[in-house]
């Protein structure tokens, strides 16, 4: 008996823990379609088809172009899952925020995960798939930050928009969480060129840790399989306890 592969679809995958997640669910045998921002990006996603004798196809856009959204639309005939990890990060003093640095965040952060979201949903129904929409989130959509207003306002709104989402798509068995990390490592030199800043962070983490790659990474595939089939509407938080309080 020939088992049908799904299919998964992964914005933001050329780099950290969107990587990672494309990484998880070759290895689970999925066809992957990938979005990336960077041609330097494509070598070695294209290695994954071979590694695990699965069918990866990459899109190369930017996410603030709703050309390139809609472009998938024609290009995807339907995926089983849909991994919203594209995001901006932004760090301005909430004075010194600009309209441009608002406009692109949440181009990227909210407006690329709504109109991907639906775009796939809508296959999702029309073909009867019951389908999950994860999207990366953050403590930060559950807890505010210095220096983080532009970002905490992309990740608040994520963690309605999934809630919503999650009530209107339920009749169709399609289910939507968000995943939240704290603090996570995706570049190599990064305890060498901010270590005081990694200490002070981890000293707020009651865990004393991290979150890595590879956990998020598991987390989203498990909210895929059978096992968390009652899982809709909330969020999942990797966060070492930051958020449970002080």
């Amino acid at each position: 008996m020939i088992v049908k592969r799904k299919k998964t679809l992964i914005s933001g995958a050329g780099y950290g823990i969107g990587k990672e997640i494309a990484e998880k669910f070759a290895k689970e045998k999925h066809d992957l379609y990938l979005l990336i921002r960077k041609k330097t990006e494509l070598k070695s996603l294209k290695l994954l088809e071979k590694k695990n004798g699965i069918k990866v196809k990459i899109f190369v856009g930017d996410l603030r172009n709703l050309k390139f959204i809609n472009k998938l639309k024609q290009k995807i005939n339907y995926v089983d899952n849909v991994i919203n990890n594209a995001a901006m990060a932004n760090t301005k003093y909430f004075t010194k925020v600009s309209e441009k640095d608002f406009k692109d965040l949440l181009d990227v952060n909210l407006r690329a995960t709504f109109k991907i979201s639906q775009i796939f949903s809508k296959k999702m129904i029309n073909k009867k798939i019951k389908g999950t929409i994860i999207s990366i989130s953050s403590q930060l959509g559950h807890v505010g930050a210095y220096n983080r207003t532009l970002y905490c306002l992309s990740k608040f709104g994520l963690e309605g928009l999934t809630k919503s989402m999650a009530l209107d798509l339920s009749k169709h068995g399609i289910r939507v969480v968000t995943v939240a990390p704290t603090k996570t490592l995706v570049r190599p030199d990064e305890n060498k060129k901010t270590p005081g800043r990694l200490k002070i962070i981890k000293k707020k983490i009651p865990l004393n840790k991290f979150s890595t790659k590879s956990e998020i990474a598991s987390i989203v595939y498990f909210l895929t399989t059978n096992s968390a089939q009652s899982i809709t509407g909330t969020s999942i938080l990797s966060d070492g306890g930051w958020t449970a309080g002080k």
